[in-house]
């Protein structure tokens, strides 16, 4: 399916591993001009050529943290400069840190960092966003949620905080900015195998021996069966969904939260 994003400026924030990564390729399997931003330029140049093998119109890769305001700011301005436009905002970022010790073992240091790479972080791209949107009549933001943020686990109660927060911001964002052409989507993947959720089963599988499949069935049989597949998600089915949302195919949904997530009980 064309999805009609053929030189279309897509911003693309924590874009250098994991979903972000997925969604960078996607974009750029559709010919998208794409935007990268990330903290790691090595890991960043790398998904940056990966979008040119892709197809992408033009690549242009950005060093930046997104947690500092000032960078949001710098990055905007750097893409509006350049192409005068922003036509898809996709947010990625937000750090995972499980704690499984559980509630009582997060301290402020975890809800601090969680709530300013998920949220803040979201909140602060879209703020720099929207006004050049508006300006040029539509545009459409896609966030990254999780499914965590309805599973309520104990090790994850910052991060899921901050990600049902998420979700709750992206409804506001779709209501508000509706009639200014500005749609607001986010995805809410499952249990997808990026590269910080291979390196954790992977330490699981060297500390107990188990091969992948039997690292992902201990791990889905714990908690209450997180995902119905018998298998992990992968970043590049995450990659094709925040495409599709951002594309004009999906013209009418506004406000969604979409699970992707082989299946669940929510």
């Amino acid at each position: 399916m064309d999805l009609g994003l053929h030189d279309r400026v897509a911003l693309v924030c924590g874009a250098s591993e994991g979903m972000g990564r997925g969604a960078a390729l996607s974009l750029a399997a559709e010919g998208a001009r794409v935007v990268l931003v990330a903290r790691t330029r090595e890991t960043l140049e790398k998904t940056a050529a990966e979008t040119e093998e892709r197809g992408a119109s033009e690549t242009v890769p950005l060093v930046a943290d997104l947690i500092e305001e000032a960078s949001v700011r710098d990055v905007v301005a750097t893409v509006l400069g350049r192409f005068g436009r922003i036509d898809v905002l996709a947010n990625t970022v937000g750090l995972c840190e499980p704690v499984h010790e559980g509630f009582l073992a997060e301290d402020d240091s975890y809800w601090n960092r969680a709530y300013q790479s998920v949220l803040m972080a979201a909140v602060r791209t879209c703020r720099a966003t929207i006004p050049a949107m508006r300006e040029q009549g539509g545009g459409s933001i896609v966030n990254i949620s999780a499914m965590s943020a309805r599973h309520y686990l104990p090790m994850l109660a910052h991060y899921s905080s901050q990600k049902a927060a998420l979700a709750h911001l992206t409804k506001n964002l779709a209501r508000e900015f509706a009639r200014d052409g500005i749609r607001a989507n986010a995805v809410m993947p499952g249990l997808i195998g990026s590269e910080g959720v291979m390196r954790r089963l992977d330490q699981r599988k060297h500390e107990r021996g188990w091969d992948e499949q039997q690292v992902f069935d201990a791990v889905n049989d714990k908690y209450h069966g997180v995902t119905w597949a018998d298998r992990l998600g992968t970043p590049g089915e995450i990659g094709d969904v925040v495409a599709f949302l951002a594309s004009d195919r999906a013209s009418y949904v506004n406000g969604a939260l979409v699970n992707v997530d082989g299946g669940s009980h929510f």
